[in-house]
This record gives C-alpha cells, sequence and structure tokens, in this order.
C-alpha cells in the first residue's frame, strides 16, 4: 500500500483543485465572463499579430533548412559555452527577437526533429525561452511604467539573468546523452551548407506546401497559447474574489516585510507568477494603489502611457540618474 501512497494523494489533491476552480467558475459566472472576456482580447489584440508572424516564419526555416545551416555555422561556440548543439543558436535567436513561448516552441521542434538531446534541449529552453526587447521597452517601461528610461536597465537584467542561468546550466545532466559532432572533411561554411541541402532534400516539400503546413501548424499552437491565457486569467480573478490570492498576498507580506517590500509589490509579485503581463501591468501601478486593495483586470500589454502611472521610487532612482 505504501508505493501507492503518493500517486494517489496525487490524484485526490488534482481532483480536488479542479473541483475546487469548477466550483468557483460556477459560483461567480459574471467575474469568470469578465476575466475570460479580457484574456480574449489580450490574445486576440496583442499576442496573435505579435507572434503569428514569427511562428510561420520559424517553420518555414526549418523546411528550408537554415536552422542546419546556422547550426553548424555555431556549433563551435554553443558547445564550449553552454554544452548545447549549434542548431540551439536558432532557438537562443528567435527566442530573444520574438520572446516567449518562441523560443521554447522551437527548442520543443528541435528536439522533435533529432537536433537536441533531452538534456540539451533542458539546457537550451533556459536560454531561448526570454521576453523579447518590444515587450520590456516598449510594453513595459513606456506604456506601463512611462518611463522609457527604464527599458535599458530592464533588458540589461534580463539578458545578464538568462545567461547567467544558461552558463549555470550547462552542468546539468554533466553525463547526459549529447548530440554527435559533425566531422566531414571541409570548411564550416561548405559543411554548413551541405547540411543546409541534405536537410531541403529530406524535408522535400514544396515552397507552397511548407507555407501552408506552418500557417496550419502556427495558428493550433497560437490557439494553444490563447486557451492557457484566457484559463489563467480566469483562474486568477476567481481565486480573488474567492479570496485566495488576498490570503497567499498577506502570507508573503509578512515573509517580505523585513526588506520593506510594498503590500502592492507583492500582488503584482502573485499575479506575475501566474502571468507575467498582468505581473508587468500590477507593478507599473504598485506605487499609487495602496496594498491590499482590490483591482479590476489588468490592460492590454501596449496600454497607452499616462501621468503617475510609475511608481515614485522608479522615477526618484532615474531623476538621480540624471
Amino acid at each position: 500500500m505504501r508505493p501507492n501512497a503518493r500517486p494517489r494523494s496525487g490524484t485526490y489533491a488534482l481532483a480536488a483543485a479542479g473541483s475546487f476552480l469548477t466550483a468557483m467558475i460556477v459560483l461567480f459566472p459574471r467575474d469568470s465572463f469578465e476575466a475570460s472576456v479580457h484574456g480574449l482580447r489580450l490574445w486576440f489584440d496583442v499576442v496573435l499579430p505579435a507572434l503569428l508572424p514569427f511562428f510561420v516564419m520559424a517553420e518555414i526555416m526549418m523546411g528550408l533548412g537554415v536552422v542546419h545551416f546556422v547550426g553548424v555555422l555555431l556549433e563551435p561556440y554553443m558547445r564550449p559555452l553552454f554544452r548545447i548543439p549549434g542548431a540551439g543558436a536558432f532557438a537562443v535567436a528567435i527566442g530573444l527577437a520574438a520572446g516567449y513561448p518562441l523560443g521554447a516552441k522551437v527548442t520543443g521542434d528541435l528536439r522533435r526533429k533529432g537536433l537536441c538531446t533531452g538534456p540539451e534541449g533542458e539546457r537550451l529552453l533556459s536560454l531561448a525561452n526570454t521576453a523579447d526587447p518590444l515587450f520590456m521597452a516598449g510594453a513595459v517601461a513606456v506604456g506601463m511604467f512611462a518611463v522609457p528610461e527604464l527599458g535599458g536597465a530592464l533588458a540589461l537584467s534580463h539578458y545578464a539573468s538568462v545567461l547567467t542561468v544558461g552558463f549555470i546550466m550547462r552542468f546539468h545532466a554533466s553525463r547526459g546523452p549529447v548530440t554527435p559532432d559533425d566531422h566531414s572533411q571541409g570548411s564550416t561554411l561548405t559543411r554548413a551548407l551541405t547540411a543546409l541541402t541534405d536537410a531541403r532534400r529530406q524535408d522535400g516539400r514544396s515552397i507552397g506546401q511548407l507555407f501552408a503546413d506552418a500557417a496550419r501548424q502556427s495558428m493550433y499552437n497560437l490557439l494553444f497559447v490563447g486557451g492557457s491565457i484566457i484559463m489563467f486569467s480566469v483562474f486568477i480573478r476567481v481565486l480573488a474574489v474567492a479570496g485566495i490570492v488576498p490570503i497567499a498576498g498577506g502570507l508573503l507580506a509578512a515573509v517580505l516585510e523585513p526588506l520593506n517590500v510594498h503590500p502592492s509589490v507583492v500582488d503584482a509579485l502573485l499575479r506575475g507568477v501566474v502571468e507575467i503581463t498582468n505581473g508587468a501591468k500590477a507593478a507599473s501601478e504598485a506605487g499609487g494603489a495602496p496594498g491590499g486593495q482590490p483591482r479590476g483586470p489588468p490592460g492590454p500589454r501596449c496600454a497607452p502611457p499616462g501621468p503617475g502611472r510609475a511608481p515614485d521610487a522608479v522615477r526618484r532612482v532615474v531623476a538621480e540618474r540624471q
């Protein structure tokens, strides 16, 4: 009986959590509907138009063999530094340019195509799943905080953290399987071009079929992203209405009180754990919103800037640097 105790307890806990969330949605239908509409608008107005072109082009680049070409070129740099194959550089580059979740999606594609092993994919994920510069500088610094000077600081701290985590992850699964090195003869450029042509020949689809498959698969993936955004918007809203979020915020505020953390920042932290855009929006309002006061659902990612929306502490730091 003892070996089955842990799986059964986990099953009971998941069933209880699912039943509780379902009951909260039934008990608070108006709040659930408003949060669902907010999540739908966030996905349709911001996420879908921003990510669809990158999703489609990433699929096309893989079908054309560009990923294999980049992998051979950057193999001498990526493996010694981060212990990931050169093809991972494509996932890192597109993750930096387009932001989450595209880096994670490309990492999964590389794993399914056998261009990286399981442990290498885990290391790659720590580098490729990042926020994009437009989101940090435009949406957060300008649109939410109304302090353009924050963009550089946010990007520097974010990417420095990503590189640090990526380097630390090189020690993860040190004895795990690795993809074989390319020991073929010729210059790096010649081998990269050969890898491109071989990959294109193996794919075999016409450019029209490749585009159709890329658009279809991208829409399927983005529908999953949209469903996740909508459901997590509903979850956090009903948990807030039910009093769970304020209780958790009070406990976390008590833990962080010795660090002089404002309670409204704790609320932003809790929202950010569930969904980062909602957390950033709540953090931008932390200076003007008393801790613990409920607020409505956050606005879209690209909300227009307005006076007095940045926390006073942030403005003081910027003024001192100027």
